[in-house]
């Protein structure tokens, strides 16, 4: 099966976010035969996700904890998604909940 991690990384615009991270982040596994039957998970960071997913990262520290998304899809599946040249697209999307900084939204 195909699944999907993911954690945050320190960067240049860290300062200007707020902390703990909330929101979420949505990965889409994109169909290339057809432009339909996308596949999607959304993994959400709010105040049930434990600290070490959501909190910035500070350098030395080079990510945060690994958070797990459901399975994405079935081997299969797997064929369905793939181009003809074997490989896979995906569509990342990230939707910022900020009560300080209505501009992040």
């Amino acid at each position: 099966y195909l699944s999907c991690k993911l954690a945050l990384l320190p960067g240049e615009y860290d300062d200007k976010l707020e902390w703990p991270f909330q929101g979420e982040v949505t990965v889409e596994l994109l169909n290339q035969k057809e432009d339909r039957g996308h596949k999607k998970i959304i993994i959400y960071f709010n105040k049930d996700t434990l600290d070490g997913y959501k909190n910035r990262v500070v350098p030395p520290k080079v990510n945060g904890e690994w958070r797990s998304g459901d399975c994405l899809i079935n081997e299969s599946d797997l064929n369905r998604y793939l181009n003809n040249k074997n490989t896979l697209y995906f569509g990342i999307s990230v939707m910022i909940n900020s009560k300080s900084k209505p501009w992040l939204v």
